[in-house]
């Protein structure tokens, strides 16, 4: 019995405390002027009430806020309530007032007013992230790039300051949006920031990378390899993981717009370099099959021939028996060619016999050996009996 009285004294003085705090009377009498003030007076109210920063002012904010919401249609031409409004966003995020955010984010859908935008999102930026805001900021971001890369007119400035506010509160989940911004070519300085943002957004920085190249714009996909390919840090067992995905990606996905097709199939090339430096066998399969594809690129005058000197060179990179048996098919559709007097590229069978010599596998022992019979080039046969050689070597 005796403990349960002590409880219910210190509940009783606990609350004391707190009702203490919500009745300040000079938070009350500041709210009292606000409510009954004409426009300068509510001004003069908030400005106040900076002189008192061991107050929590939370519901004089709130209180502003949704005065200001409300009555949002007739102040919207009234330079007193531009100020106000800007006056009481400013005040919420010096403050932290946390509460501010859900109302915060409407008055940014409300005001078209480019300045009242940055200032609302300069306040998001220092109080508790919302998850909410965060989805809904996201969304505005994208369609602000989409739109810009329609050719349709933006706010830059906001746009600018988004890409801060994202950055600052931190969320994985931005990633994808923060990183269009930045490869849309707005600007350089919006460019600058959206990378620096990049660096403060939550995750696996390679994870997102990949989802980005998984889900974006056919330029973003490019863009996001550069990166991985440019970063000195990322680990070697996520570039490669990293790699063989967007040459998966390179070969399933369909665009749309015809004139995408060709940063596709970049995405492709640029992926097989790298598979090629890091002789990731673990790609074995994609690699083969982008090279059947590159092929027949090749044939229709689609893609150059380097494409396919290194889509050769990247077989002979990996030196898996499968990568060794789909060159010696190749070799061997290049000795028909010979046999019926058409002749085949220089350059291509030479890297042919070249790199089936580096895999040094059995299997094409047969054609390399038949391909000194043929009516091949010097070079080509010198080349042929050095991977005869190799073969015989091992």
């Amino acid at each position: 019995m005796r403990k349960y009285i002590i409880v219910l004294v210190l509940f009783f003085v606990i609350s004391i405390f707190v009702n203490a705090e919500d009745s300040n009377p000079i938070l009350s009498a500041m709210q009292k002027n606000f409510a009954r003030g004409s426009l300068s007076t509510k001004i003069q109210v908030l400005q106040d009430s900076a002189e008192y920063p061991d107050i929590n002012m939370g519901p004089l904010y709130g209180e502003a806020l949704d005065f200001i919401l409300n009555n949002s249609k007739n102040l919207a031409s009234d330079l007193s309530a531009r100020e106000l409004t800007i006056l009481v966003v400013r005040l919420s995020g010096i403050n932290g007032y946390n509460d501010a955010s859900p109302i915060l984010w409407q008055l940014f859908n409300t005001y078209e007013d480019e300045q009242v935008q940055v200032e609302i999102l300069g306040s998001l930026a220092v109080i508790a992230p919302n998850p909410m805001v965060i989805a809904e900021l996201n969304k505005w971001l994208k369609l602000q790039n989409n739109r810009f890369r329609s050719g349709l007119v933006v706010p830059e400035q906001v746009v600018s300051e988004a890409v801060v506010t994202l950055g600052e509160l931190g969320d994985s989940s931005s990633f994808p949006i923060v990183f269009s911004t930045g490869s849309a070519k707005y600007s350089d300085d919006i460019t600058y920031k959206a990378n620096i943002a990049l660096k403060n957004l939550g995750g696996s920085y390679s994870q997102s990378l990949v989802e980005v190249i998984k889900n974006s714009v056919p330029l973003d996909k490019i863009s996001a390899l550069n990166l991985a390919i440019a970063d000195s840090e990322m680990p070697i067992e996520e570039k490669g993981g990293l790699f063989k995905m967007a040459l998966d990606i390179g070969l399933v996905v369909k665009v749309e717009n015809p004139q995408y097709e060709k940063y596709i199939r970049e995405l492709r090339y640029s992926a097989i370099r790298q598979l090629s430096l890091l002789k990731w066998a673990d790609a074995s399969e994609l690699i083969i099959e982008h090279f059947n594809l590159v092929i027949l690129e090749y044939e229709r005058g689609i893609s150059p021939k380097s494409t396919v000197l290194e889509a050769i060179s990247c077989l002979g990179s990996i030196g898996t028996h499968e990568a060794a048996a789909r060159l010696t098919l190749y070799l061997e559709f290049m000795n028909t060619y010979m046999e019926n007097g058409q002749g085949t590229d220089l350059q291509i069978s030479l890297a042919v016999m070249k790199n089936i010599g580096i895999i040094g596998d059995s299997v094409a022992f047969d054609d390399l050996l038949y391909s000194g019979y043929l009516d091949y080039p010097v070079s080509v046969k010198k080349a042929a009996r050095e991977a005869l050689n190799n073969l015989k070597s091992r």
